[in-house]
């Protein structure tokens, strides 16, 4: 009953989440939150019914904006992306912000002026890599949707098959079946750690005290610390290693009073965290693992800090390929020379007093992400910005140890003069002197395997978004793995 009680609310915020124009949801608008909006309010907000927000988490994770002509949607604090929760209005005007009024009517793309004032410099990147040609608007109206039923339209049924099934507050009855859901169908937990957290569930890791019971033997010591015996939770949690790993990491972990054995101490902590946050804990624990491994059979011993980066390097990675932005574009021209590094690079411009314009450039190691930069500067012309965008590229792609990768660029000019298609003669006078810099440093370079190749701009989303948040932004920035949380992104 109290899972169908907690449907009939889910179905009372969805109808104030889509605004639907009847009485009753106008009258519980005006009444409890003519302050704030739905996704804002708390358990703290005494104006709003607590019946409401206690649902609101059970509904938060299964609804996502289908995105129209962007009128109806707000900027801030609604559903249209990935990390919509990062960001919340400050004032009654940010509320007010719709999406429609981020993107320039010119070309579509962002307005990142109005972008790094609304979500900051580490929030305009993080929207500048997932829509790196802006939000694509159409003439029909926004659309909200209930993602777990597939036509997006919100039943009684499928929200109450949605909580008996992936509760995000089970009880102790359905604890391990949403264990087992998070280990297996979390898209953000690689199949090696997979097969590792289930292995150290039914104790079959080859920890001393496994190895000991099935060679009939007394269990000796921890390999690492001496102290015995040697189980799987010691190894993962109460070994002194593993104890600075955890207090250091994000949960603050103390691991003294946590249960024996594995899989129900594992039970007890995926009571208090979320999908997101499990992936974290299995990626901590998956490396823990590995630098235990690598102590005990190599004599290499790894800092806890050098543990936790390893995990949190593999979560990034995890995020990226799960999205197709961070993928290498689709490249429709001419077949293109098969390197083992792939470069995308681009310049913006503006002709202003100071004649602003920022260069970037995004490199690629077989598909996974290496280095991109952003980086403000001032040009005479947009040819001009193109090639301090191209003798920037090589020169950092030079010191990073590249030896072959294909450049990737949309300046048809850059192309032809590179690839001495073009003499100096048709370069305009204001470029000349960097123009013949740039080609003789590129000539410099031919021992290394070394191509440039014109795409199309459409193909060139990624350094453009970046090119023209460098501009706006005025920042110098090196990034080498894509933002997964802007809260975290100090700026």
């Amino acid at each position: 009953m109290i899972k169908f009680s907690q449907t009939l609310h889910m179905k009372t915020l969805w109808a104030i989440a889509r605004g639907e124009n009847s009485t009753w949801v106008r009258i519980l608008t005006a009444k409890y939150m003519h302050r704030t909006d739905l996704w804002s309010c708390n358990r703290t907000s005494r104006c709003t019914p607590l019946h409401i927000i206690a649902v609101k988490p059970l509904l938060k994770e299964h609804v996502q904006w289908q995105i129209g002509d962007g009128q109806t949607i707000k900027a801030l604090g609604q559903p249209w992306h990935e990390m919509w929760f990062h960001f919340s209005p400050n004032n009654a005007a940010q509320r007010k912000i719709k999406l429609a009024e981020l993107v320039q009517l010119e070309d579509g793309g962002w307005n990142n002026q109005k972008l790094i004032e609304l979500f900051g410099f580490g929030g305009a990147l993080y929207l500048a890599i997932t829509f790196p040609n802006g939000p694509t608007l159409t003439q029909r109206n926004d659309r909200l949707v209930f993602t777990y039923n597939r036509n997006g339209q919100f039943s009684i049924k499928g929200a109450y098959l949605m909580l008996t099934t992936n509760s995000a507050h089970p009880s102790p009855d359905d604890t391990s079946t949403r264990l087992y859901n998070l280990i297996w169908h979390s898209k953000n937990i690689i199949p090696r750690t997979r097969l590792f957290l289930w292995r150290a569930m039914k104790e079959a890791l080859p920890v001393d005290e496994v190895l000991a019971s099935r060679v009939g033997r007394l269990p000796g010591g921890c390999s690492i610390c001496g102290d015995g015996p040697e189980t799987t939770t010691h190894v993962l949690f109460k070994c002194p290693k593993a104890r600075q790993v955890w207090i250091s990491s994000q949960f603050g972990l103390r691991t003294d009073a946590l249960p024996d054995r594995f899989e129900h101490l594992l039970a007890a902590l995926v009571q208090c965290l979320d999908a997101q946050q499990f992936s974290t804990l299995a990626a901590i624990l998956w490396h823990i693992w590995k630098d235990r491994c690598k102590e005990v059979f190599e004599g290499r011993k790894i800092s806890a800090q050098h543990t936790l980066a390893a995990a949190h390097n593999l979560l990034h990675t995890i995020h990226a390929a799960n999205y197709t932005f961070i993928k290498q574009p689709h490249i429709q021209e001419a077949p293109q020379p098969l390197t083992r590094f792939t470069c995308w690079l681009d310049a913006s411009w503006v002709h202003t007093g100071q004649r602003g314009s920022g260069l970037a450039y995004a490199l690629f190691d077989t598909g996974t992400l290496v280095q991109y930069r952003l980086k403000p500067t001032t040009s005479f012309s947009p040819f001009h910005a193109e090639l301090s965008a191209f003798k920037m590229t090589i020169t950092e792609v030079i010191a990073l140890g590249v030896c072959d990768c294909c450049f990737f660029t949309d300046c048809a000019e850059l192309h032809n003069l590179i690839n001495g298609v073009t003499s100096f003669s048709e370069v305009e006078w204001r470029a000349y002197y960097d123009a013949t810099d740039t080609v003789l440093f590129w000539n410099e370079n031919t021992k290394r395997k070394f191509y440039c190749s014109h795409i199309s701009r459409e193909n060139n989303g990624l350094a453009d978004g970046l090119a023209k948040l460098a501009r706006t932004s005025n920042i110098d920035y090196v990034g080498f793995t894509f933002p997964c949380f802007p809260n975290v992104m100090n700026f």
